[in-house]
């Protein structure tokens, strides 16, 4: 029986409950956890923070947060996620 290839869905439906990663467009930086999404690819996190990485005067790339808690993130403004990983 021949294995079927995991698709980028199944990686998707294995973060739900997980902590994870997500660029948007202009460039924007969310980590949240994941407890849903839909037919659209629509992502629904709780916990969630936006990342903001600046460069200090020293020259080190520095990161702040700020802290949103639940939001939805659009499936059309997504430009990668980096999911959980598998166990």
């Amino acid at each position: 029986m021949e294995r079927r290839p995991n698709r980028p869905i199944d990686y998707l439906k294995n973060s739900v409950n997980r902590v994870i990663l997500i660029k948007v467009k202009r460039n924007r930086l969310f980590r949240g956890l994941l407890q849903g999404f839909d037919e659209h690819l629509n992502l629904y996190l709780e916990g969630t923070s936006q990342i903001f990485e600046y460069q200090d005067e020293d020259g080190n790339i520095r990161e702040e947060h700020e802290d949103l808690g639940s939001i939805v993130v659009r499936g059309d403004n997504v430009i990668f996620v980096n999911l959980a990983n598998e166990e």
